[in-house]
């Protein structure tokens, strides 16, 4: 989940999102033990119980919220070396057009 959410570059609102709801997340859990048989009963979710279990440790969110920015971390040098090898690639590029207009030139 952390590296979808660094894909769709939704990093910051996630975090800002986990860092607001983070005092809650212990209440969230007992809504979710709350409305289980509702959303079993309609949707079948097999996560429910595990996302309920992570929600009840107060640390969970924290983890999440770590495990997020070293993802972005990961991917940001990733794409800065994507970028830089396209730029390469550009002025080669570039300069290959150059020389090949100065000997079209010279003959």
């Amino acid at each position: 989940m952390a590296d979808r959410i660094v894909q769709l570059r939704m990093t910051t609102p996630a975090i800002l999102f986990l860092e607001s709801v983070r005092p809650l997340n212990y209440v969230g859990s007992q809504v979710m033990v709350f409305f289980a048989p509702l959303v079993r009963g309609f949707f079948g979710l097999p996560e429910w119980d595990e996302i309920r279990l992570v929600l009840e440790r107060r640390e969970s969110i924290g983890y999440f919220l770590d495990l997020i920015e070293e993802r972005e971390g990961v991917f940001m040098i990733a794409e800065d070396k994507r970028k830089a090898e396209a730029r390469t690639a550009k002025k080669a590029a570039r300069e290959a057009k150059i020389q090949s207009r100065r000997k079209s030139r010279e003959i």
